[in-house]
């Protein structure tokens, strides 16, 4: 089961289109219409957080790996700097890993698991949208296609995931 939180006094006419669309599309989908944000820390993350973890459920990916763990991290460090992707071995990763408290080396490989993993149990439909090829093609994002295009998305196309 999804849960979304939606905050009525940013609320306008396209929003409630797009809340109907996902409704239709996700059954289970709660959407929690409120005047605050209940889990708004003090810097003001609970929006760019919900997209990510929205996103990455949406295109299957198991949230009890490490690298959904670590790509929800290098997400939200691509939001703030989008020329953190121009460096992704030399400097994402090693972002990522000091606020992990591990090595570069296992972030990369625990996010090619996590992205090994959506590829194979998520939804097809969805990854040809976001990515223009699926798993019935015999090709899979590389991390740095995945990151950028996660990124992108997430920069870019913020009218169909509400938070």
């Amino acid at each position: 089961m999804s849960c979304m939180w939606v905050s009525v006094a940013d609320c306008n006419q396209s929003h409630i289109f797009q809340l109907t669309q996902l409704l239709r599309q996700d059954k289970e989908l709660q959407i929690i219409l409120s005047y605050g944000a209940p889990y708004a820390d003090n810097r003001g993350n609970c929006s760019s957080q919900s997209r990510i973890e929205r996103l990455l459920s949406r295109i299957g990916m198991p949230s009890h790996l490490k690298g959904y763990q670590y790509l929800k991290t290098a997400l939200a460090i691509c939001l703030e700097d989008m020329e953190e992707l121009d460096g992704i071995t030399k400097k994402l990763y090693p972002a990522v890993a000091r606020k992990h408290k591990t090595t570069a080396e296992k972030v990369e490989h625990a996010i090619r698991h996590a992205i090994e993993s959506a590829w194979k149990r998520g939804d097809e439909k969805v990854h040809k949208s976001l990515f223009g090829y699926c798993q019935t093609e015999g090709k899979r994002p590389t991390n740095s296609e995945f990151i950028a295009r996660m990124a992108d998305y997430l920069l870019h196309d913020t009218t169909s995931l509400l938070s």
